[in-house]
């Protein structure tokens, strides 16, 4: 004997659930293209602003790399490598 009853359904006429047509499926494929579409188009507007933009107008003096050992050193070519004079 059932412990559970639900009043006003009869097991015998339950209705079986139908199988998804084929614009369920386009509308949800539809969907998840245009969340797919949002959601990486918003990334990429992030990682776009948050990439600062390269100041050119930054006077040679000020630039905080010109003044270190190791970028100074790399940016010294040996008079051997000129290209210039060889030619």
């Amino acid at each position: 004997m059932p412990t559970t009853t639900t009043p006003g359904v009869d097991e015998d006429i339950a209705v079986p659930p139908k199988a998804p047509t084929l614009r369920w499926a386009l509308r949800r494929a539809l969907l998840a293209i245009l969340i797919l579409f949002f959601s990486i188009s918003g990334v990429a507007w992030l990682l776009y602003a948050s990439i600062d933009p390269e100041q050119t107008d930054v006077p040679a003096a000020t630039s905080p790399h010109e003044n270190a050992p190791a970028a100074s050193a790399m940016l010294r070519q040996p008079a051997s490598l000129d290209l210039k004079k060889r030619a």
